[in-house]
């Protein structure tokens, strides 16, 4: 009797995950970003523009130093590792908004890395699980900025499918790249490392091809560090927060929630991945949870569900193996149960319109985030100060016209800006704040200003979804004033 192979398994539901990449790519361009709205993604942009002039740090570049920028040794450097900002370097080239581009470019990419991760663990999966992490809202909000988070998250997936086909050296390769893009993601390195030696047959070889792969990011990261802040160890820390025990519990009472919340019980669906793929699924996800459970940051002035969305953003390169595990999990009870594929249509028809539903809000926040910054820029003039508060700051970049800024306060406490407005002949204060919500400390100081220029002039008053208020300090003289509606 011949026995026959019974050949490749046949991919089932692929015409349903094109569809799905079809339909982000036409919602990301309908809502393409017109602005951003986090002065982190100015930092990491104007970073882009200077790599591309062929300079690592900014003095004497022509190009205005961004926020929280680091001076060590004569040297104005950017707080944030070189690795983003590298992958948007080629965006840059088709104007300064061809950067958003790069984020569609990323989700496509996930969406892809994803699946292969997901044949790998179940072969003969529908495809079309895979669009759980590329519809999952906060990988969706986040491909629409040009933050770190994306960049790593991409960069982690591609490591784990290359580490999983014991292709070692370049799962280090990009493993490295992805601790580039963000330092934290170097939680990461022991994990794999274990997971090479428990996956591989060679495991002295195995693990140093990995550890191999990793030298180049390494060296580049020292070298930066080095450079920029004056040791291989000297990223500045403190300018982006605190690890501290204290803040477990707070953290996760916050991170559970909100994991359980956007898919219902996805923490879980990792330990029920079968012996030979939970430890590839729990030990990645659970290091990066652990990680941020003790960082200092926590988003604050926000509602359910934008609280949720934005506060798991450091965790989207271990929450790639949650969503990877969930997919798992559901993709194997299809398999036993044919009529789930109607829960299945279901739902993904649910997260397309949750995804539209995430371009949409986010859209309308970045057309009134650029409606603001029009109204500033036409206020203000170039050559004149202003000095505001760092709403007003997140206005203002080098890659549509600088403005010179100073603020006058900083974390809460008050800045010495009147030195600076006595060297300068043209200058305005502003602040900006949702009515009703503002911070009482900031308004005094802002009133605190004002009063010391008893020739100010008002040029602009606007009651929106923020109210801005903008004042001509110096010259003196008349002003008009334009109330906003």
């Amino acid at each position: 009797m011949r026995v026959t192979s019974p050949g490749p398994v046949r991919p089932r539901g692929r015409w349903l995950f094109v569809a799905g990449l079809a339909l982000y790519a036409v919602l990301f361009a309908v809502f393409y970003p017109p602005t951003f709205a986090i002065v982190d993604e100015d930092a990491y942009l104007t970073q882009a523009l200077l790599f591309r002039s062929g300079r690592l740090t900014y003095e004497n570049s022509g190009i205005p130093a961004p926020h929280m920028t680091v001076e060590h040794g004569g040297r104005l450097a950017s707080k944030y590792p070189p690795g983003n900002s590298l992958l948007l370097v080629p965006f840059t080239l088709f104007g300064w908004r061809g950067v958003f581009a790069c984020g569609l470019v990323l989700s496509l990419l996930g969406a892809w890395l994803f699946l292969l991760a997901l044949r790998r663990i179940v072969p003969g999966a529908d495809e079309s699980w895979a669009l759980l992490y590329l519809f999952y809202p906060v990988s969706v909000l986040f491909s629409r900025t040009v933050m770190s988070d994306l960049p790593a998250a991409t960069a982690v997936l591609a490591a784990f499918v290359l580490l999983v086909r014991r292709r070692h050296l370049p799962a280090g390769l990009l493993l490295g790249l992805a601790c580039l893009v963000r330092y934290s993601t170097a939680v990461l390195v022991p994990v794999f490392g274990v997971l090479v030696v428990f996956g591989a047959a060679r495991r002295r070889k195995s693990l140093g091809l990995f550890a191999l792969g990793l030298v180049p990011a390494g060296m580049l990261a020292a070298g930066w560090n080095w450079h920029c802040y004056g040791g291989p160890l000297g990223f500045p820390m403190y300018l982006t927060g605190n690890f501290h025990p204290g803040y477990f519990l707070r953290n996760v009472a916050f991170y559970l929630p909100a994991l359980f919340v956007l898919y219902p019980l996805m923490p879980v669906a990792p330990l029920l991945a079968g012996r030979k793929w939970r430890r590839h699924l729990v030990l990645p996800g659970l290091a990066v949870l652990l990680l941020y459970c003790f960082a200092s940051y926590l988003p604050g002035h926000l509602g359910f569900p934008a609280r949720e969305l934005v506060g798991l953003r450091y965790l989207l390169p271990g929450i790639v193996f949650f969503v990877l595990g969930y997919a798992v999990v559901l993709a194997r009870f299809e398999a036993g149960h044919r009529r789930f594929r109607f829960a299945r249509l279901a739902g993904l028809v649910l997260l397309a319109g949750l995804v539209a539903a995430v371009h949409l809000r986010h859209d309308r926040l970045l057309e009134e985030q650029a409606r603001y910054r029009d109204l500033v820029y036409e206020k203000v003039p170039p050559g004149a100060l202003l000095v505001c508060d760092a709403e007003v700051s997140e206005l203002v970049s080098f890659a549509w016209g600088g403005r010179d800024w100073i603020h006058f306060v900083e974390f809460g406490v008050p800045t010495p800006v009147d030195g600076g407005i006595a060297g300068r002949d043209t200058v305005y204060a502003a602040m900006m704040s949702p009515p009703g919500a503002e911070d009482d400390s900031e308004r005094a100081m802002f009133l605190s200003l004002l009063a010391r220029h008893r020739e100010r002039r008002i040029v602009l008053r606007e009651e929106g979804s923020r109210r801005l208020e903008i004042y001509r300090l110096k010259p003196a003289g008349r002003a008009p004033v334009r109330a906003g509606g």
